[in-house]
């Protein structure tokens, strides 16, 4: 009994030892993960939060403040706890003695071209001037993506309601007035046999098209990001499109344009411009042809001549335009002038487009909830008719 008590207690033993370990690990793995954590917190930031605090870091520093001083500023006149974790970790780098281009240059969320118009600033003595405009570009970039999404918005909540109400009125309401149609020994209208079908459909299989379309919705996505085929040949449908292709080669042409003009002016060579440029489009087509009229430009190629072999992508009168321009030497003053009048082109295009959308759904809506109301109305009405006889 003795050596049976005595096992037990070295099995328990034993088990607090264990778990004793296992609660250890598992401390020091959660300090670890929340050192990470707070690591990456201090690197990563939204788009709004970094233009928001270099937005005001280059209106100190034209003001003459010091670098040091002014993100000290940001940081006491902050109230958002990431801005704060950012400049924090921004503030003590600067006071380690590194330069604000190698800071951002391990940030990965930061355009290549904003650590490069900031590393040209920090080597000439111009980072004020150099950060404002970098800020200021990369702002206009952002409105006209809002306004894009902005004016996509309302067509977009009309095209949900639409089909919200529709997926209501066929699956919660039309299931319950069945019974009713099943009592009628008269013949039902083609239209709310249809609906009949339909709704009989959607309430045995309509989690499984839902479950279909998230699987093949998630395989899509993966795919996408995996396969440079697939990225491609999207980009290439997308460019095809009527409508969505001129939007999709109008915004392209903006950040081509606005992005070179800066980088010319700011004194960078056309070959390493447009390198940059490519590594901040997206676009697989765009990014492409833009490294390969980099690699031309190196051989001492024209700009205008090497976007002549792309006009899918860059328009005639673009390169034209470009053309006169660099033999005139006002080439970033052009480029400045193509990306105002693009963007002024896609907000006229917008405006337009919506216009015409607006109507167009609100009829559609009207239609597919006018068609459920009479495939419902209209046997009823039969079925009072007979009740009255």
């Amino acid at each position: 009994m003795n050596n049976l008590f005595y096992q037990f207690d070295r099995l328990i033993g034993h088990l607090i030892y264990r778990a004793k370990t296992i609660s250890d690990l598992l401390l020091v793995s959660s300090k670890q993960l929340v050192t990470l954590t707070h690591k990456n917190s201090t690197h990563h930031i939204s788009e709004r939060d970094f233009l928001h605090i270099f937005q005001r870091l280059s209106m100190l520093l034209t003001a003459g403040v010091p670098q040091s001083t002014a993100v000290s500023i940001l940081y006491d006149q902050t109230s958002s706890e990431h801005q704060k974790l950012y400049l924090k970790h921004l503030h003590c780098e600067i006071i380690k003695g590194r330069l604000l281009s190698k800071v951002l240059a391990d940030q990965a969320a930061v355009p290549l071209a904003f650590k490069t118009l900031i590393s040209l600033g920090e080597q000439t003595g111009t980072l004020p001037k150099q950060m404002t405009t970098a800020v200021g570009e990369l702002l206009a970039l952002r409105q006209t993506k809002q306004q894009i999404i902005t004016s996509l918005l309302y067509p977009s909540i009309l095209l949900v309601l639409t089909m919200s109400i529709t997926l209501f009125l066929l699956v919660g309401v039309f299931p319950k007035i069945t019974p009713v149609f099943s009592t009628l020994h008269a013949e039902l209208p083609l239209s709310t046999r249809i609906l009949m079908s339909t709704s009989n459909w959607l309430g045995s299989y309509g989690l499984w098209l839902l479950f279909l379309i998230a699987v093949a919705g998630g395989l899509f996505w993966v795919s996408l990001q995996r396969s440079s085929r697939l990225a491609n040949l999207l980009a290439k449908i997308s460019i095809t499109i009527p409508v969505v292709g001129y939007i999709v080669r109008t915004w392209h042409i903006i950040q081509v344009t606005r992005m070179l003009a800066i980088l010319l002016d700011s004194g960078v060579r056309s070959s390493d411009a447009v390198t940059l440029v490519s590594h901040h489009i997206h676009n697989p087509l765009y990014k492409v042809a833009l490294e390969r009229i980099s690699e031309e430009l190196v051989l001492g190629r024209k700009l205008s001549g090497q976007l002549g072999h792309y006009k899918t992508l860059f328009p005639v009168d673009m390169i034209g335009l470009i053309q006169v321009a660099e033999q005139a030497g006002s080439l970033p003053k052009t480029l400045v002038m193509l990306s105002e009048l693009y963007t002024h082109d896609l907000d006229a295009y917008h405006k337009k487009l919506m216009a015409l959308i607006e109507p167009i759904l609100m009829i559609i809506m009207g239609l597919t909830i006018g068609f459920i109301a009479v495939s419902i109305i209209t046997p009823l009405y039969g079925l009072t008719n007979v009740l009255s006889q």
